[in-house]
């Protein structure tokens, strides 16, 4: 009799996907999500979004279809064995996440979001789970969940940095530190609190301080004479690293005994970021340097193709894709950036973007005419795969 009613059970929490109960608002504490679902979705697709979350009123917990993609593309890239669902479910209880987890047929780590902010996270029971460690996604989780700033983060955001600490071990524990000493701090100066609130005297005291501390501080403004110091300072800085490293990456050429097209492409970076040094006369062009060894590195090693930031190639961090959209236009393009530059671009600040001075006025390296500069038609090898070839072929400023 019991074997005769469990095809039949499974059928009504498969059917319970859609609003069985839903009250005439269709609200979503009233929808039935069916653990079954989501686990059939992650099956084949490493991001599920219930349709709800796409339509939710509020905008800091929606995830629009366009990022559901760009999530999916990113955790199959660079996190395979880790699946997210963002769904209905009264504030993700546990208990659901680990239903998904026995119902899921691959092994990893599953992040849930459920009706309120709080990112929860289940794992297969597998003495071996591929993926982050558990230890990586227990820091991660806390840091997402507990740090003040995330308070009232988006759930793009939200997501974001949890991915980005999942992905890179040294930053979670890096950020989980930072976190539990943060909150001793907390601790300590709320008992400073309490006692300078019982001392008059003192009270006076740090009036008096506020007071001063809120006169207007005068400040010299800095002359263009100074402005260009601290400029030219900075890129011999960055030309005499580069003469520095470039014969070294010469000899590893010369020695290299791999496989000859590895041989070639590292032979050719090489001589591209010569030929860029030899004239190189603006940041820009010694940014490119930089990258065109990148890219000799990962010939000689046999590493993947370098991940660069569009905007600036020097910053560290997980890069991962953000959108850009044309002003006044429909126009949009994805490209990779790292996590400051993520943040900037949704909060419609300029990223900070290596700048090119050999025009009239300093400008942003990729707002130059393309057929100008090869850094800005390949977006220093983010945006175009050919970029050590423009070079070789036409040189780095067209």
């Amino acid at each position: 009799m019991i074997r005769a009613l469990a095809p039949l059970v499974l059928s009504l929490l498969v059917l319970g996907a859609g609003p069985a109960s839903a009250s005439p608002g269709g609200s979503v504490p009233d929808r039935i999500l069916s653990p079954v679902v989501v686990a059939e979705h992650l099956a084949v697709d490493p991001v599920y979004v219930h349709p709800d979350r796409h339509l939710d009123g509020d905008r800091s917990t929606i995830l629009s279809e366009a990022r559901a993609v760009e999530l999916s593309e990113r955790l199959t890239r660079e996190l395979p064995h880790v699946y997210v669902a963002v769904t209905p479910w009264q504030n993700a209880p546990r208990s659901m996440a680990t239903a998904l987890v026995n119902r899921a047929e691959t092994e990893g780590t599953y992040l849930v979001v459920g009706s309120g902010p709080t990112v929860v996270s289940a794992r297969s029971d597998g003495a071996r789970t591929p993926g982050p460690s558990s230890d990586t996604v227990r820091m991660a989780l806390a840091v997402v969940n507990e740090r003040p700033d995330m308070a009232r983060a988006s759930l793009d955001d939200r997501l974001d940095l949890v991915l980005d600490l999942l992905g890179d071990e040294r930053a979670a524990a890096r950020e989980y530190e930072r976190l539990a000493s943060g909150s001793e701090q907390g601790r300590t100066v709320s008992l400073v609190v309490v006692l300078v609130a019982a001392l008059p005297l003192v009270v006076l005291v740090l009036w008096a301080l506020r007071r001063r501390a809120l006169r207007p501080v005068r400040v010299v403004p800095l002359s263009e004479a100074v402005v260009d110091t601290v400029e030219s300072a900075a890129r011999e800085e960055l030309r005499r690293d580069l003469v520095r490293d470039l014969p070294s990456y010469g000899r590893r050429v010369a020695g290299f005994e791999g496989p000859r097209s590895r041989a070639a492409r590292a032979l050719a970076a090489y001589e591209a970021a010569g030929r860029v040094l030899d004239t190189a006369e603006d940041v820009s062009d010694l940014v490119g340097v930089r990258v065109l060894l990148d890219h000799c590195e990962a010939a000689l090693t046999a590493g993947p193709t370098p991940r660069h930031c569009f905007f600036d190639p020097r910053h560290q961090g997980v890069k991962a894709p953000v959108r850009l959209r044309v002003p006044a236009s429909p126009r949009a393009t994805t490209v990779p950036a790292c996590p400051d530059c993520r943040r900037d671009v949704r909060a419609h600040v300029p990223p900070k973007a290596v700048l090119d001075s050999l025009r009239d006025r300093p400008t942003p390296y990729y707002a130059v005419p393309a057929e100008e500069s090869a850094w800005a038609a390949t977006g220093y090898g983010t945006l175009a795969p050919d970029l050590v070839e423009r070079v070789l072929s036409g040189g780095a400023r067209g």
